[in-house]
Order: structure tokens, then sequence, then C-alpha cells
């Protein structure tokens, strides 16, 4: 069930609110249209602050303003009730449990109101343009992509910082490449659920094929195949071919992360190391540890795990990160928001959840954004009725 705080839009039309079954509209500039452009260039900006916030944030909290002052918030049974379950656990576990903590009460400020607040606003965005087009689309993504890669280039200042890990990777305005090539990836994918034409898988993997060579993000290639495999209408032995070509080029593009010596540094001294501590802890206290112990753990442990430690919040896999803030709470926030359980979305996010196994992906606001857009997509779909013809004789 999905509720809709008092839908002033759809009362004011003078019409019941129903799920239309006609295709997209032409691009109509309105409100709507301006806060999905606004948002769709202010999230990139991960650099920039203006006092303690990013431009992304600023630009969400003008949203859900005008949101609640028109009274359109949108959300269902399953998100509500497991937001409150996940809240509830993480502030008992946060400040009743006596461990070490870094940065708790921030996180918490990020859990509590700022990622349901992009959920919020995606959700109710992409309602508004479940039929309609966006006006952003791959001219301005392959656009955004060499302004991408010229801001770098030329150290462009405010909107540039340089990191000390990844170098010579493509990371643009955004904190490092994986968030680069998650939002490329994810607004992309709304662009293809969006699009019925029969080119429509080119220019995605065309871009998403630029994003990886440049960012050399390995992860989001593989979830852009199985967006593929599910979205595609092809059948499954005509999916085979591209996907083969696909594997190719992608494990030609990163052989060199492919050798004996790369692997065994993953397994014994990164993720591998991390999954193992991450699971010994879990049976320590299955319960789970609250907000900000992951840091503080991992900064003052002797076992030294790469990327994580002083000034990483979290492990690299969300399903475990959240498992270790909240336990099984933790688990029934990762199968709603990032499976879709109990949104009619599970289909569409099985890429995003896949993607969610092996990157910390619950800490990025511009991933809830995409996400609650997608999850508004899917259930106006399955809420579509089957259109059949009638021929009159």
């Amino acid at each position: 069930m999905t509720y809709y705080y008092n839908d002033l839009p759809s009362r004011m039309s003078g019409r019941p609110d129903t799920v239309e079954t006609k295709a997209p509209a032409r691009t109509v500039w309105d409100i709507p249209a301006f806060l999905l452009c606004a948002g769709l260039l202010a999230l990139p900006f991960q650099v920039v602050q203006v006092s303690i916030a990013q431009p992304g944030h600023l630009w969400m909290l003008a949203t859900l303003g005008f949101m609640l002052l028109y009274r359109s918030v949108r959300f269902s049974t399953a998100e509500a009730l497991v937001f409150a379950l996940f809240l509830g656990v993480t502030v008992i576990l946060t400040f009743l449990q006596d461990y070490p903590r870094v940065k708790s009460v921030e996180q918490l400020s990020k859990f509590a109101f700022f990622y349901p607040g992009f959920y919020l606003v995606g959700r109710w965005l992409g309602w508004r343009f479940e039929n309609r087009l966006i006006p952003l689309g791959y001219v301005f993504l392959f656009s955004f992509l060499l302004f991408q890669y010229l801001t770098q280039a030329l150290s462009l200042p405010v909107i540039y910082q340089e990191i000390n890990f990844g170098q010579g990777a493509l990371h643009g305005t955004f904190r490092e490449r994986n968030w680069l090539a998650v939002y490329f990836l994810l607004f992309s994918y709304i662009l293809l659920l969006k699009d019925a034409s029969r080119w429509k898988f080119a220019w995605f993997f065309l871009l998403n094929g630029l994003v990886m060579l440049l960012s050399g993000s390995k992860t989001t290639f593989v979830a852009a195949g199985i967006i593929f495999l599910f979205q595609s209408r092809l059948p499954l032995w005509m999916k085979l071919v591209p996907m083969a070509v696909g594997a190719v080029f992608y494990l030609s593009v990163f052989s060199d992360e492919f050798s004996e010596e790369k692997l065994n540094v993953k397994l014994e001294e990164e993720r591998g190391l991390a999954f193992q501590a991450s699971i010994e802890l879990i049976e320590k206290n299955p319960v789970g540890y609250g907000l900000g112990f992951v840091e503080a753990y991992f900064g003052s442990n002797s076992l030294e795990i790469r990327g994580l430690g002083e000034g990483t919040n979290s492990v690299f896999s969300v399903p475990l990160d959240l498992m270790i803030v909240a336990g099984f709470a933790g688990i029934a926030l990762w199968l709603v928001i990032f499976v879709g359980v109990g949104n009619s979305a599970v289909l569409a996010l099985a890429p995003i959840a896949a993607l969610s196994l092996l990157n910390p992906l619950h800490q990025s606001e511009l991933v809830y954004f995409f996400i609650g857009f997608i999850v508004t997509l899917a259930r106006m779909k399955a809420r579509k009725p089957s259109v059949t013809s009638v021929h009159r004789p």
C-alpha cells in the first residue's frame, strides 16, 4: 500500500488519482521539471561546501519543502515501518552501548533525515515523470562526462578536489570515482526504463563503457550487464552474444586487476579480509553496534585492512555494514530499500542490490534519490492494467 499525503496536484485537477497508461508526453517545463534538472545538476558537486552542506543537500531541502507545502509526500507501509524500525534500533544501540565511536551524531542525522529525504524526493519526482519525458537525456550525460574530464584535467578550483587514492581515475566533481560511475549508471538506467526504442541499450552501454574506461570502476559495468539481462526483451539465447562481448571487453580492460597478485591483495588485505572481520563482528554481537562504531573499531584495531579505518565509516558491503549497525533491523532496511521487497520493485532494483554487495552505496545521498525514482517507476508499471485490443465486426 502506498500512502499519499493529501496529494493536492491530483485533487486540483478534478479527477481521481489514477494510473495513466498513455505513452510518455513531450517535455513540459514546469516546477517539477525545474526541480529535477536542478537536482541532477546539484548532486554531482560533492566537494563544494556551503557551510556544512553540499549543493545537493540544499536542493533536497528546498524540494522537500515544496512537497510539504503542497502536501504531496508519497511513501509505502513497508518503507515507513522499516525506517522506523531501523532508526529506533539504531538510536538505542548507538547511545546505550559502550563502544568507542566516531562522528556517530553526524551519521545519525544522515540516516534519520538526509537519506530518507532524498529517497522521498526521488519517489515524488518519479511519480511526476512517470508519463513524461525527462528534460535531460544522453546529450546532457555525454556532455557532462566531458565536463567532468575537463574539470579534473584543468584542476578547476572550488569544484575539484584531488584525492590520494585511485590516481589517474576520473572522479571530477565527485569525492571518488565510484560515485561518479554510480551517478552515470543510475541516471542512464532511469532513461533506459523510460525508453521504448530498439536502440536504447546502444546509448546505455556506450555511455557506461566510457565511464568504466575513464573511472576504472569495475562493478558498475557488471551492474549494467545485469540491467541488460533483466530489462532487455530479447529471448535469453539472443542475450548471450552481447553479454559475451561485454564480458570480453570487461576482462580485457581490467586484465591486470585479475592477476594472481592483485586478487591475493584483495582477498588477503582488502575486501576478503574486511568480509571476514565483518562476519566475526556480527557473530559476536548479532544485535548490532550502532553508528560510528566501524570507523572507530577499524581505526584502532591492530588488524589493518586496506580502505578501512580513519575516515571510513562503513565496510564495503551494504548488507554487512547495516547488520553491524543494527543487526536484523539493518537487513530489513537493505531488503526494502535496496532490494525492493514489499515495493513491487525487486526486478528493477536487482542490479543495484547486486552492486550494493561490494560497494557502500548506503553512504551516498544520490543513491537514495535514484532508488526512490526507480521504485516509483516500477510500482507504477506494476499497477498498470494490461491492455487488450477489441476488434469490432
